[in-house]
């Protein structure tokens, strides 16, 4: 009985990896989405969002540069929230409950949007601090939205593992091991 319950609750390390991965894109999707809608919507232009993340990168130059820009822009979003993704993954097991994760995601995602707001982009790239001033809300909602992709964590580990599981057991089933074969 001991040796079924182990085997339900450790998770590999590449299901927790892929957790992360894909709930971190999740999120980062979701904020994306949220974004160049809301810019959109507002009139400030679909790609204005990310041309303003590629701040980190052009700087000013970010708002004419064009398409490198709203490439570097997507990549900085995906590639941080893919990030934050796998490091919220080393933070959950399989048993979190959903609504746990979900509370706890949202966390993250408040404190990053107060870190980004009041530290790291006024100094880092004050192209999307000026971005922001004009549409705090839709910041701070799409900063929820992050959250919410990644309290889907569990659930990806409890999938991925699952997945892992039930793999190695038709293996087993298929190709015995030699003291298996002994004994029958």
């Amino acid at each position: 009985m001991r040796e079924d319950r182990d085997a339900t609750m450790h998770t590999s390390p590449g299901a927790r990896l892929a957790a992360g991965i894909v709930s971190g894109l999740i999120g980062g999707i979701l904020m994306i989405g949220l974004m160049i809608g809301y810019a959109q919507m507002t009139g400030a232009g679909l790609t204005t969002p990310l041309k303003a993340l590629g701040g980190f990168v052009y700087g000013l130059e970010a708002l004419v540069v064009g398409p490198q820009a709203i490439l570097a822009g997507a990549l900085i979003q995906i590639g941080m929230a893919i990030v934050l993704g796998i490091l919220f993954a080393l933070f959950m097991s399989r048993a979190t409950s959903t609504l746990a994760a979900m509370c706890a995601g949202i966390v993250v995602a408040v404190v990053i949007w107060a870190a980004m707001d009041l530290i790291v982009l006024p100094y880092e790239n004050p192209t999307m601090a000026a971005r922001i001033t004009l549409e705090p809300f839709a910041y701070f909602v799409a900063h929820i939205l992050l959250g919410l992709g990644l309290g889907m964590t569990p659930a990806f580990i409890r999938a991925f593992s699952r997945e892992r599981r039930h793999n190695s057991e038709s293996r087993d089933r298929a190709h015995p091991s030699a003291a298996q074969t002994q004994s029958i």
